[in-house]
């Protein structure tokens, strides 16, 4: 069967193609071609923005952090600061209620001591108690050889210098003396107690007696690494409190006293 057109018949079916295609052309145009054209520029805006990212990341990895040293030399400062020391004994005599009678101070290079020297002499001296020792490590699978075979690196301390200060104090008692050493061993700057010498008070037998006030000297060590001077611009500040500008250093209570005498 052959299907014939009429003139007619055939302009229209051409002016209903043209008007599909008119159709599709503009739905492209104006829906699908701008949603294209978006996706396309958000895809060129991450890549842009990944790669100023990439660049960021890059130039802090490669830049060495900048640290301040005031948090380090809290602990051991590059220069004396014997007015610190002097402060941080103030303070553990207000808190274990002591007072310090005399005080003394000498500044000398750190020199590190094996402490493990004794224990090897002592070894020597005795060779049964080092057998016994070495069969005890075994035994127990203990870490005291390998602590004393543990090199220390040398830079470590290269340089370091230790201030010892020595103390005649008085307390009131033997509570009031491990306070007094517990404050100085807690300071955020780094000291320990070297020395401990005391005599114990008498006996009380009666009521009527009052203990005596315990008197002891200690020598306690605090270091300070003046290898690195340049660095004294960042030693932590002291909080030291301002002078009293007095031209009398009596109590005004006192100075009457003595006013009415002449």
């Amino acid at each position: 069967m052959t299907l014939h057109f009429s003139r007619k018949q055939m302009i229209y079916l051409v002016l209903a193609m043209f008007f599909l295609f008119g159709v599709f052309y503009l739905t492209y145009f104006l829906l699908v071609k701008p949603v294209n054209l978006k996706v396309s520029q958000l895809e060129n805006s991450v890549q842009i923005e990944q790669r100023l990212l990439d660049n960021i990341s890059d130039k802090h990895t490669n830049e060495a952090p900048v640290i301040s040293s005031t948090e380090i030399q809290k602990r051991i400062p590059v220069i004396p600061l014997v007015e610190q020391i002097v402060l941080d004994v103030g303070r553990a005599e207000t808190l274990s209620e002591s007072r310090v009678i005399d005080m003394s101070y000498s500044d000398s290079e750190f020199t590190f001591i094996d402490e493990t020297q004794p224990e090897e002499q002592q070894d020597a001296t005795n060779p049964d108690n080092s057998t016994e020792n070495n069969q005890a490590t075994n035994d127990n699978g203990t870490d005291k050889q390998a602590k004393k075979t543990e090199a220390i690196d040398p830079e470590l301390i290269d340089g370091l210098n230790q201030i010892t200060v020595t103390l005649h104090v008085q307390s009131p008692n033997y509570n009031d003396l491990e306070k007094f050493l517990s404050a100085i061993e807690h300071q955020t700057r780094i000291t320990r107690v070297s020395s401990l010498s005391f005599t114990g008070t008498p006996e009380l037998v009666s009521v009527d007696q009052v203990a005596e006030q315990l008197v002891y000297d200690v020598t306690i060590s605090t270091f300070y690494m003046p290898k690195y001077e340049d660095l004294a611009g960042e030693a932590p500040k002291l909080t030291v409190p301002p002078p009293s500008n007095k031209k009398n250093p009596l109590a005004p209570g006192l100075e009457k006293k003595d006013e009415k005498k002449q």
